[in-house]
């Protein structure tokens, strides 16, 4: 018995000291804007590759002369928390910015693609 009661001592211990490092940002603390623009310089560098659409999904790779291959999917978020991809057509993929920031859109497509 005192084994089971240490080892559920033990893991609320480490649920706490997870869930105090885990602990959201204060919600009245006003939003810092400057981090909608990262979402911009974060697509520099990176090309597409490949677009897989299927009847069930929507895929692409990307990728990047240093950071190296990505796959991205539909409403993934693959470079910012502010950030998803929302249009995988064949020819391009577009990820827009989400809210709290302002609207805003960016386009990788194929290179020599009008």
């Amino acid at each position: 018995m005192k084994k089971n009661n240490m080892t559920l001592y033990c893991f609320s211990l480490m649920s706490l000291i997870i869930a105090d490092r885990a602990v959201a940002k204060d919600p009245f603390q006003p939003f810092d804007a400057s981090q909608c623009a990262v979402f911009t310089t974060q697509l520099n560098g990176w090309q597409l590759n490949a677009v897989l659409i299927s009847a069930s999904q929507r895929q692409a790779l990307i990728s990047h002369k240093v950071l190296g291959i990505k796959k991205v999917e539909l409403a993934s978020q693959p470079f910012s928390i502010y950030g998803q991809v929302t249009q995988i057509e064949l020819t391009h993929i577009e990820f827009s910015v989400l809210p709290p920031c302002p609207p805003n859109r960016a386009t990788l497509s194929f290179t020599g693609v009008s």
